[in-house]
C-alpha cells in the first residue's frame, strides 16, 4: 500500500483531461468502476483504460458538432453511462451540466427552469432517457431543444479525438444548486476547483489507489460526483455504484455492497443512516460486516447527534467502530467539500444553550441542569490552504471567539461564480471582511461557530423563524417533529413561518409512513404539537400531515422549504387521508 501522505506524479495535472488520460496510461487495465444495477447483481464494469476510450469516443463526435465551449446537459440515470458522458464532454472541452433524469412531466417542468438558465446547446441523454420524455416535451416547452442519444456518439473512433488543450482555468462543468433555499443556480465550477477539493477530500479521508468506495448517491448531484467518482478517479482507486433508488427502496442493499467489497470510504446526508438504523433488520445485520469501513462521512444537510448514535448502536455487532462516523460540511459553491475531521478521529457532539444561540452566542452547558439546548455536531476543521472564517453578514466584521454568525469560505476549491448571475456572483463569491479586504470569501449562506478550534453549524441565515423576537432554527423544530412519532418518516418534514393576521406564526408539515393505519389523525397532531411545545416553547399555527413524498423536494431528496410553504398557501399539498 502507497504512503497517503506521499501523492504520486497526478499532483502535477491541472485538469481533469489530463488526470483520465493519465490514468488510462499508467492504470489501463486498473479496475475503476462497477455498477449494480438493482443494488446486489454486477451489470457493468469499467477499467481506467476503457473510461479514456469512451471518453475520446464521445468527446470527438462532440468536436465534430462545435461544441467546444458550449454547454452540453447530461440526463442519464446513475450508472456509467453517466461517468463517460461526463468525461466526453470534457474532452470535447464542453461544459457539462448534469442534471437529473427526468421521469414525467413534474420533472421535466423543473428541468425547464435549468434550461432557460443555462441555454445549452446539446441535451445527451441515455436511449431510455429519451424514450421517456420524447412524447412530452411539447407539454414542457422543451420541443427546441437538440437532443442527442449516446449510441450514436461513442460510434466515433477515439483516433479521431483532439486534445482540447483546456487548462485549470477553464469551467469543466456547472452543478446546479439544490433550490432548498432558492430557485437553482449554475454554480461554474473550474478544473482547477475540482481538483484542489480532491486533494482535500484525499488528505481528510486519507485513501489511496487501494481503498474502495461504495456509493448509491445521485451521480449528477455534487456529493456523488466529485465526492464518489471524481475523488476515486483522483487517487487511481475502485468505486462500486448502485442506483439511488436501489438504496431507498431496501436500504440494507448500501450495508450489503460496503460487506461484500470491503469497503473502507462510504457516506451520504443524515436521513440514509436513518433510515438504516430504523429498517435493517436483525435477520439482515447477522450477514454484515462493517469492520473496514474507515470514513462513513455524513453531510448535506443538518447532522443529528441521535442519529449517529442510533446507527452506531445497531451495526456495533456488524464490526462498525463509531470512530468511523464523520461528519462533514460542503456546499456546491466550495466544489463540495469544506471541512471534516481526521479518519478514525470520531465525531463530537456538544450540547449549547438554545437561548444563547438564538442571540448568536455558543454556550456549552450540561443537560443535568434544565435548561434548554441544543445538541451540535462538529463538522471538523479546513484543509490544505483553505480559510474559514466566522463573519457577522450585516456588518461584514470578523466575529469574536464563540459568536455565532456567517461562515465565509476562501480557497482553491471555491468556484468561479454563478452561471449569467453577475450580481449574485459578486455578492456571494466575492465578499470582504473588515481587516481583509485582500482576501475574497465566498459567503455561505450557513451560519455557525468554532469551539475549541472546531467548526459547528447552528443553521442557515435564510430560513430563520422568528416569532416573539426569538430566533428558531427550522432544522431543529423538523427533528423533534420526527422523532415525537414512529409514524413521522424521518427526513421528511418541514417547519416555516408565516405572516397571518399581523403575526409570526408557525406551520408544520410532515409526511407519515405507509404504514400508518390511524383512522383518526388528531393523536398524531396532538403529538407533535406537544412535543413542539415542549421543546421549543411555540404552538404551531398549523399542522398538515401528508402522504409519502407529499414535501416538496430537489432532485438531490432534500425537502424546499420554500416551495412547502407556497404549496401549503396555494392548497396542493397532497395531504395524508386515513387508511384501514
Amino acid at each position: 500500500m502507497s504512503d497517503p501522505n506521499n501523492f504520486d506524479s497526478m499532483s502535477e495535472v491541472s485538469t481533469l483531461v489530463e488526470l483520465l488520460r493519465r490514468r488510462g496510461s499508467q492504470d489501463a487495465d486498473r479496475l475503476a468502476f462497477t455498477f449494480l444495477k438493482d443494488g446486489e447483481h454486477e451489470d457493468a464494469q469499467l477499467t481506467y483504460g476503457e473510461l479514456d476510450q469512451l471518453a475520446q469516443q464521445i468527446g470527438a463526435r462532440l468536436q465534430t458538432m462545435g461544441l467546444a465551449g458550449e454547454r452540453v446537459l447530461l440526463l442519464y440515470p446513475s450508472g456509467l453511462e453517466f461517468i463517460a458522458a461526463f468525461f466526453g464532454c470534457l474532452y470535447a472541452g464542453a461544459i457539462a451540466i448534469p442534471a437529473s433524469a427526468p421521469r414525467n412531466l413534474r420533472g421535466l417542468q423543473h428541468l425547464r427552469s435549468i434550461t432557460e438558465d443555462a441555454q445549452p446547446k446539446l441535451v445527451l441523454a441515455s436511449a431510455g432517457v429519451w424514450s421517456r420524455v420524447e412524447p412530452l416535451l411539447g407539454q414542457a416547452g422543451l420541443e427546441s431543444l437538440r437532443w442527442q442519444t449516446d449510441e450514436s456518439l461513442s460510434a466515433m473512433p477515439a483516433g479521431e479525438w483532439q486534445d482540447p488543450s483546456v487548462s485549470g482555468e477553464t469551467l469543466a462543468f456547472l452543478q446546479y444548486t439544490s433550490g432548498s433555499t432558492s430557485k437553482p443556480k449554475g454554480v461554474m465550477v473550474a478544473h482547477r476547483n475540482v481538483l484542489a477539493n480532491n486533494r482535500m477530500l484525499r488528505e481528510s479521508f486519507g485513501q489511496d489507489e487501494d481503498s474502495v468506495v461504495v456509493s448509491w448517491l445521485p451521480l449528477f448531484h455534487d456529493m456523488g460526483l466529485v465526492g464518489n467518482v471524481l475523488q476515486v478517479i483522483y487517487q487511481g482507486a475502485r468505486c462500486v455504484l448502485m442506483p439511488p433508488e436501489a438504496f431507498l427502496m431496501k436500504p440494507v442493499r448500501w450495508l450489503q455492497a460496503i460487506s461484500r467489497y470491503g469497503a473502507q470510504n462510504s457516506g451520504g446526508p443524515n436521513f440514509a443512516y436513518e433510515l438504516c438504523a430504523r429498517r435493517v433488520t436483525a435477520e439482515q445485520k447477522a450477514s454484515l460486516d462493517l469492520s473496514k469501513w474507515e470514513v462513513a462521512f455524513i453531510g448535506a444537510e443538518p447532522v443529528r447527534a441521535g442519529t449517529l448514535e442510533r446507527f452506531a448502536g445497531a451495526f456495533t455487532t456488524c464490526g462498525f467502530r463509531e470512530a468511523a462516523l464523520y461528519p462533514c460540511y460542503g456546499l456546491a459553491e466550495a466544489t463540495l467539500f469544506v471541512a471534516g475531521g481526521s479518519k478514525l478521529e470520531g465525531y463530537q457532539a456538544i450540547n449549547f444553550k438554545a437561548s444563547s444561540l438564538e442571540e448568536h452566542r455558543a454556550v456549552p452547558c450540561d443537560d443535568s441542569d434544565g435548561t434548554k439546548l441544543r445538541r451540535l455536531v462538529s463538522c471538523g476543521h479546513g484543509w490544505v490552504d483553505q480559510k474559514i472564517a466566522i463573519v457577522d453578514p450585516a456588518s461584514g466584521i470578523l466575529c469574536a471567539s464563540g459568536s455565532v454568525g456567517e461562515i465565509w469560505v476562501s480557497g482553491q476549491n471555491v468556484a468561479q461564480g454563478y452561471w449569467g448571475r453577475g450580481g449574485d456572483s459578486r455578492e456571494t463569491f466575492y465578499a470582504h471582511f473588515v481587516g481583509d479586504e485582500g482576501t475574497t470569501y465566498l459567503r455561505t449562506g450557513d451560519l455557525g461557530f468554532f469551539h475549541h478550534d472546531k467548526l459547528f453549524i447552528a443553521g442557515r441565515l435564510k430560513d430563520h423563524i422568528i416569532i416573539a423576537g426569538r430566533n428558531h432554527h427550522p432544522s431543529d423544530i423538523e427533528q423533534t417533529v420526527e422523532q415525537c412519532h414512529s409514524a413521522v418518516r424521518a427526513g421528511a418534514c418541514a417547519a416555516f413561518s408565516l405572516d397571518i393576521r399581523d403575526s409570526e406564526c408557525l406551520v408544520i408539515v410532515a409526511e407519515l409512513e405507509r404504514t400508518y393505519r390511524s383512522e383518526d389523525d388528531r393523536e398524531m397532531v396532538q403529538a407533535i404539537r406537544q412535543a413542539v411545545a415542549e421543546g421549543h416553547d411555540l404552538m404551531p399555527h398549523s399542522i398538515t400531515l401528508l402522504n409519502p413524498t407529499g414535501c416538496p423536494r430537489t432532485s438531490s431528496g432534500k425537502i424546499i422549504r420554500h416551495a412547502c410553504r407556497t404549496a401549503w398557501l396555494d392548497g396542493t399539498l397532497k395531504i395524508w387521508k386515513p387508511r384501514v
